[in-house]
Order: structure tokens, then C-alpha cells, then sequence
């Protein structure tokens, strides 16, 4: 341990819990990027009378002002996979995350963040632009949390982590934990990290990742996407004053399809999938899709 010069820390992006600032006694498990109960609250903010009229009013001032960042809040549509509600609903089903709000000990964070406290003993509260952009819940225009969606459906900004830049000095581990401190240099999320990893740094490369879903991400440059077909515009990274930007289109089960398939005994081994499907001419009209985790499409269903 005493020859690590410093550590980076990547994770699965968007799942998250709570916990008490004080104790570091979280409120409730991990709630996934795959979790489904938040679905309905969803279903019913993106048919709600209000999502409309902000839809409208965006509109109207994209078309005054040009600004791409009213085009993006024009189109908007919810997902389970952001945050957001499952937040929300997280605050409906805890008493002791509303009591800990109260009482202004509560600490939100993605996997990261967690980490990131664990390792550092309670004394650092933090994450980095791409895992913060990744949540749904930050303006990657403004580069901060977004006070009008949190003010929107409730959340208090005071439980949120500061963000910092990816190659950021986070901190150092606990002595009391590896024998030796040991800085903390970087935080990324998963898929960006996977973009910086293939080196994908100039606009229009490309990186595709499959796993337990489909992630394919395009680089922009220095300015987000404004997609109105539902692709999303994330920060892949932000070192020093330099920001490069992402628009990113997923479908969520890739990975968790063939384990549901194996499992129902339509094979034993991955590899015999091929020789299954390339044994007939065609599916005679016949689709899976797989949306154990909703569709990722223009309506989040």
C-alpha cells in the first residue's frame, strides 16, 4: 500500500442512497438506476398538467431568446434511470430521510459519493461533474444542481454533494483503513470513464459499451448537445477550466436479457446463442424487446 500514490474511483452511475451526516448510517440499500418503483410517479409527472405548461413557456422563450438550454427544458421527458423520483419517492417511503432533512443531517450520493465518504471518514462530501450530470437532476448548461427542478418536485440542494472537477484532489483515505493515507485524485462515472479509457477525445468519436444494457456515447465538445429526439446531454469529464461533453442514447437490459433467457432454459452457455440464431433464415416476423427496466425512447415508457 505504501507505494500507491494515489487512488481513482469509478462507478455504476445514477444509484444511489442516503445516510446520516453525522453517524454515516445510511437510511436505506443502494436504490438502482434499474428500479422501477419510482415509475409511476413518473408516468404521471410526464402527463401532468405542469410538464406542459413548462413544455409551452420553454418554447416560447426558446423561440425569443435562441437559448438551447430552454430548447432542451422544452422537450423534456422523466426516466426512472434519473434519479430524480426515485428520490422523490425514496423522501415519501423514509421517515427518517424526511426527519434527517429536518434536522439538516442528510447526505445524498451516487456510489461515489458513498465511497468517497466511507474512505475519507465523514469528512468529504462530494462527486464529479459526471456523476453529478448523470443523475438528471443537474443543469450541464449551468454546470451546478438544478434549484428550479429541486424547487419543481421538492428536494432540498442542502442534502446534495459539492462537485468538483474529475481530476480533483477529493481528499485522503483514513489512515485507519489501508495503514497508510492515500489521496484520492479522481471520481468518474462508469461510462465516461469507459469514453476516456478508449480515448475517445476528439468531437464525433464514438464508444459503444455492453453489459447489463447498451450505452452509446458520441463526444460534442465543449458545448452540450441539445437533442429533441431523447438523447441525453452529459459532462464526460472536466479538468481544470476545459469541460467535454457527451450525448448519450441507452436501451437497459442487453446483459440482463440473455441471463432471463439462460435462465428460462432456452440455453445453458452464451455461446451456443449464436449457433441458435444463425440455424434459421429469419425470426418469421417475430421481435423481443427487451424492457425489463421501461424503454429508454422519446416517452420513457
Amino acid at each position: 500500500m505504501r507505494q500507491m500514490e494515489a487512488l481513482g474511483i469509478s462507478t455504476q452511475r445514477a444509484t444511489f442512497t442516503t445516510w446520516d451526516r453525522k453517524t454515516g448510517t445510511p437510511f436505506h440499500n443502494f436504490i438502482s438506476w434499474q428500479d422501477q418503483r419510482a415509475a409511476d410517479l413518473v408516468k404521471s409527472w410526464n402527463t401532468s398538467c405542469t410538464i406542459k405548461i413548462i413544455h409551452g413557456v420553454m418554447k416560447m422563450v426558446y423561440f425569443l431568446t435562441r437559448q438551447k438550454r430552454s430548447l432542451a427544458a422544452s422537450v423534456i421527458v422523466f426516466s426512472p434511470q434519473h434519479v430524480t423520483f426515485r428520490l422523490v419517492w425514496a423522501l415519501a417511503h423514509y421517515k427518517q430521510v424526511r426527519q434527517a432533512i429536518k434536522e439538516d443531517t442528510c447526505c445524498f450520493g451516487t456510489i461515489d459519493t458513498w465511497l468517497l465518504f466511507k474512505l475519507t471518514k465523514g469528512s468529504v462530501h462530494a462527486t464529479d461533474y459526471s456523476n453529478a450530470s448523470s443523475t438528471g437532476i443537474f443543469d450541464s448548461y449551468q454546470m451546478c444542481w438544478s434549484g428550479f427542478l429541486c424547487s419543481l418536485v421538492s428536494l432540498p440542494l442542502s442534502i446534495f454533494p459539492e462537485v468538483e472537477n474529475t481530476g480533483h484532489n477529493f481528499g485522503s483515505t483514513d489512515p485507519s483503513i489501508f495503514g497508510v493515507s492515500i489521496p484520492i485524485m479522481s471520481l468518474m462515472a462508469d461510462q465516461q470513464a469507459a469514453m476516456f479509457g478508449e480515448c475517445c477525445f476528439d468531437v464525433g468519436d464514438v464508444k459503444i459499451t455492453m453489459g447489463t444494457g447498451t450505452f452509446m456515447d458520441i463526444n460534442t465538445g465543449s458545448k452540450p448537445h441539445t437533442s429533441v429526439t431523447g438523447l441525453y446531454p452529459l459532462v464526460g469529464w472536466r479538468m481544470g477550466s476545459d469541460v467535454v461533453y457527451l450525448a448519450e442514447g441507452n436501451a437497459a437490459d442487453t446483459g440482463t436479457a440473455i441471463k432471463w433467457a439462460q435462465e428460462l432454459g432456452l440455453f445453458s452457455d452464451v455461446r451456443e446463442t449464436s449457433v441458435m440464431a444463425h440455424s434459421v433464415s429469419d425470426s418469421d416476423g417475430v421481435c423481443f424487446v427487451p424492457s425489463f427496466s421501461g424503454l429508454q425512447n422519446c416517452s420513457a415508457e
